[in-house]
């Protein structure tokens, strides 16, 4: 009998309790015999882990040492060591070899140009040799292999991943030990759900790029805390690397000393920043494996590897978008479980600077491409956003408070700048930025936008749409790739932007009286109110966009218009592309339908819509943690 229609069913005890335990299809359910309400099932793609022990305890709180330096209550009678190894023993214990203080760490992250890959720093690796640990429980894995031929075990726990609280969209590592006098039976349970478990396509070889200086500089410290345990219990190979300087990522990812073909997926564990440095980079080697011009490409190619971020940074907006929380235990877990899903990414080109036509790349009849600058996720703003980012650069010595400190100064200069936008509409009017329809689990819009990109067909087809020049003076203009949403501005730019549909919002905020914008403001740090009901805001669904500085048109004498030449001395602000300022100011941005897979499960509907609730209507509960209001009861900390 195959493994599809095989039905293992056995009687366990938990917590002193028995329960009626039933595996089949992939799905473990356990059921209180006594009472029929007392029901869970867990699907095996949201299972981390299968151990076995003779002791129920798996979470590291019988043998870690505890927080106040005292030596732990050794259990009665005492383990052996088959206990400790193959129940992964503490879940603190100290695994995967992050040597921040260690010159070899630093070494490897700053030696020549920056492109060195550090050997041998994996959790799977010697560990005596990394943390000079002597202890004999870390030698090897011989005691799990030797507690299964002996046949001494008569408990199977099991760590999966659950949603506590729908709301805040936030997981959690649970644990449920299941007790069998038979060891046999154990046994049959642990190779079944392990060879299931084998199946999954996981990613069990990743680079992590640890970045110690974004945010409040806690990343390490969050990494250790958090990270590390639970690929530990994942049995995850981690590969840290911690960069000691901007762009290092780029660097390391681009050099042909790493060879990506080796590792399950890239990770970062920082701010936005460190994620745009990320795929930058990724998408930057890919071009350069095909043989790709990297200043004027003719496409940009999608990459083969998945990337993550565990977040870390000032305000976390790309992981709380993918996420719909800036949990850093649920985006671990997301990572863990492998399950990836396309991203949109735009490319930001120099308007002014076009590759010139050569005959041995098609001839006279191929379009000249513009230079390409930078790749962003998030967000591109110009004037306001650009103004602090710009300004906020000379202190960095204040962390994450330069930023108040900069906007606030900005907001009280209040400076608007002219300039010119061409976007291109779909005349039909079938892409509203205010429809109303959220981007959640399984979404149809992306979906279909993956669909129609794979077929060489788009939705967003160029016949159907009209250029429309938008003139004027703006206090900030901004592509946003995504919502945008984070913990300041739980709505973000535009709450109804899609992840992976191909498209971007371009939001136009123009310049107007300071108490309009502390209108703005106020709207942007509310949970329920949208820029989009602004006066003075106006927002585009569009797949790319033009936008060139200084032209304002104004009416002749005869009823024309006159296009005044640009003065050099105009007043300009710069570009805030994911948190790193771009100097040129005429560019050209277009959309690239899910240029890159990123782990991620989702965002889970909060209502039952429709459409089988995979979309989410305006007047849905809000994605923005709401801790006062939490319905987990303080389950998710």
């Amino acid at each position: 009998m195959d493994k599809e229609h095989e039905v293992l069913l056995n009687a366990f005890v938990i917590a002193k309790k028995r329960y009626r335990v039933f595996y089949n299809a992939g799905i473990l359910v356990w059921e209180d015999e006594s009472s029929k309400q007392a029901k869970i099932t867990v699907p095996i793609t949201d299972v981390l882990s299968v151990v076995v022990s003779k002791l129920p305890h798996a979470n590291g709180t019988r043998w870690g040492v505890k927080r106040n330096g005292k030596p732990p209550t050794p259990p009665s009678p005492p383990a052996p060591p088959i206990a400790r190894n193959a129940a992964h023993g503490s879940l603190d214990s100290d695994r995967i070899p992050v040597l921040s203080s260690s010159t070899t760490t630093n070494t490897l992250a700053t030696t020549g140009n920056g492109s060195s890959i550090p050997h041998n720093h994996s959790n799977r690796g010697s560990l005596n040799e990394l943390s000079g640990s002597n202890d004999g429980h870390r030698e090897g894995n011989d005691f799990f292999d030797e507690g299964i031929q002996s046949g001494c075990f008569n408990y199977l726990i099991i760590h999966y991943a659950a949603l506590v609280c729908p709301k805040t969209h936030r997981w959690r590592v649970k644990s449920v030990a299941l007790h069998n006098s038979e060891p046999r039976i154990v046994e049959l349970w642990y190779n079944r759900l392990s060879s299931d478990l084998r199946d999954q396509n996981r990613p069990k070889n990743l680079i992590l790029f640890l970045n110690p200086y974004g945010g409040k500089k806690n990343a390490l410290a969050l990494y250790e805390r958090f990270a590390k345990p639970l690929f530990r219990l994942a049995e995850v190979d981690i590969n840290v690397i911690i960069t000691q300087r901007a762009q290092q990522i780029y660097d390391i990812v681009t050099s042909k000393g790493i060879v990506l073909e080796n590792y399950d997926g890239l990770v970062c564990c920082g701010g936005d920043g460190t994620f745009a440095e990320l795929f930058n980079g990724l998408v930057t080697r890919t071009m350069m494996d095909l043989g790709i011009d990297l200043q004027h490409p003719a496409y940009l190619p999608k990459p083969n590897i998945p990337i993550g971020i565990i977040p870390a940074g000032s305000t976390d907006t790309v992981a709380c978008c993918l996420n719909g929380t800036t949990d850093i235990k649920t985006s671990i877990i997301h990572i863990i479980l492998g399950q990836h899903s396309g991203l949109d990414v735009s490319a930001v080109y120099d308007a002014s600077v076009v590759a010139s036509r050569r005959p041995d790349r098609g001839g006279d009849g191929e379009e000249p491409r513009p230079k390409l600058l930078k790749l962003f996720a998030s967000a591109l703003s110009y004037g306001y956003l650009g103004d602090i980012a710009y300004d906020s650069e000379k202190y960095r010595w204040m962390g994450p408070k330069r930023y108040e400190y900069s906007g606030f100064k900005k907001f009280l200069a209040n400076r608007g700048y002219n300039a010119e936008i061409v976007v291109h509409l779909d005349r039909r009017g079938k892409q509203d930025p205010n429809d109303g329809v959220r981007c959640v689990d399984k979404c149809n819009r992306c979906r279909k936008a993956l669909i129609d990109a794979g077929g060489g067909a788009s939705s967003y087809d160029e016949a159907d749409t009209e250029p429309v020049v938008v003139r004027g003076k703006f206090l900030m203009v901004s592509g946003a790739n995504i919502s945008c949403s984070c913990e300041r501005s739980p709505q973000g730019f535009s709450p109804f932007c899609h992840l992976g549909d191909g498209l971007l919002d371009l939001v136009l905020v123009r310049h107007t009286s300071m108490f309009n914008n502390l209108r703005l403001l106020l709207t942007m740090s509310s949970k329920s109110k949208k820029l989009s009901e602004l006066p003075f805001v106006e927002i585009y669904r569009t797949k790319e966009f033009r936008f060139t500085t200084g032209q304002q048109h104004v009416p002749d004498a005869n009823g024309g218009e006159v296009t005044p030449a640009i003065s050099s001395s105009e007043r300009r602000s710069k570009w805030n592309c994911d948190g790193e300022v771009l100097l040129e100011t005429n560019i050209v941005v277009e959309s690239n339908c899910q240029l890159v897979q990123v782990f991620r499960r989702g965002i889970q509907s909060t209502t039952n819509s429709g459409s089988g609730g995979m979309e989410q209507r305006a007047n849905d509960v809000s994605a923005a943690p709401d801790h006062k209001a939490s319905c987990c009861f303080g389950l998710c900390k």
